[in-house]
This record gives structure tokens, sequence and C-alpha cells, in this order.
């Protein structure tokens, strides 16, 4: 019996050259949001909090804050543990820049991909859920009446919500993954 070849494809070393340019391309487009959200994020943070009155007039406004109430100590702790929040968002950057590094060398599907993959979606849950515990802590920093007339939204947004499902389904797809590599892995020693 004789293999057909199908000579309209191109060889596979053109394909894998294909495939590495669009790898390489989406790793770091891939690296360039990741940065770009962590630097947007920790300016937007430190714009909003920086300007004192404006920000204790923008939570009268919403919440009914008293701004002459609030201490200089109370709102630069609320306004560094604010920045705090930010330091396991960017743990989760670097652990997303590991895992496009990993791809970059190649090791798309491999048992430290996969393992990186589940690093990022656990470093990025604790993120998110550090920034959750935070809101009541900042409020509470700020006044003990905001704390208790704060709505529950303020605490926990959809938006909290859906990057927690985010990082769960990505956390299922490295242990997806993991077995995958796995299972190939063995086979390769049997054959």
């Amino acid at each position: 019996m004789t293999d057909a070849i199908d000579e309209s494809a191109p060889p596979p070393s053109v394909q894998l050259v294909a495939l590495n340019a669009k790898l390489r391309w989406t790793c770091y487009s891939i690296r360039l949001v990741a940065a770009a959200w962590l630097v947007f994020g920790i300016g937007l943070t430190c714009w909003n909090w920086g300007h004192r009155a404006d920000s204790l007039e923008t939570m009268r406004k919403l919440y009914g804050l008293d701004p002459e109430s609030v201490s200089d100590l109370a709102y630069w702790s609320s306004t560094s543990i604010a920045l705090s929040t930010w330091a396991l968002a960017a743990l989760a950057v670097a652990r997303l820049w590991r895992l496009t590094g990993i791809y970059l060398e190649g090791r798309v599907f491999s048992v430290a991909a996969a393992a990186a993959m589940r690093l990022f979606a656990l470093t990025g849950s604790a993120a998110v859920m550090f920034d959750i515990m935070a809101h009541p802590l900042v409020n509470g920093l700020l006044s003990t009446e905001l704390l208790a007339e704060s709505p529950a939204r303020a605490w926990i947004t959809p938006q909290d919500v859906f990057y927690l499902l985010f990082c769960g389904g990505v956390f299922a797809l490295g242990v997806i993954l993991e077995t995958a590599a796995e299972i190939v892995d063995e086979h390769e020693r049997f054959v």
C-alpha cells in the first residue's frame, strides 16, 4: 500500500515557520496588552487616589461620606491598600509573561506550559480575591458609616465575578492540557 502525497500542502518546515510567526505575534501582543493594562491600572489608581479632595468629593456624592471626617492617616492608608492590590496583579502579569515565554520557546503543549497556565490562573484568582477583600477594608478605614452604608455592588462587582470565572476556566484548561501533555509524554516513552 502506498501513501498518497498531497502536493498542494506546503512542506512541514514551511507550516512550522508560519505557525511560529503567528505564535510569536500572538505572544508579543499578549505581553504588550498585559503590560499596558498593568501600567494603566496603576496609573489610574495613582491619579484617582492622588487627588485627595477630588476623591473624597466623589465619595461624598456617591456614598454621603463627610470629607472632613477622614484623617490623613486613614486616607493614605486606604490609598496604600488600593495600590497594594496591584502587586498581585503585577505578579499575575509576570506569570502570563512566563507562560508566553514558554510558548515562544516552542513548548506550547508541554507540562511546563500547562503548569505555568495554572499558576497564572491561581495568581489571577488571588489578585481578584484580594481586590474584593480590599474594598470593605478601604471603606472601613475611610469611615465606619461608609462601610455600613456601602451597597454590596461596591464590594464585589460583576467584573470581579467575570475575572474569577475566567481564571477558573484558565485553570481548568491548564489541568486539561497538563493531562494531555503527560499522556503524550507517556506515549512517546513506549513508542
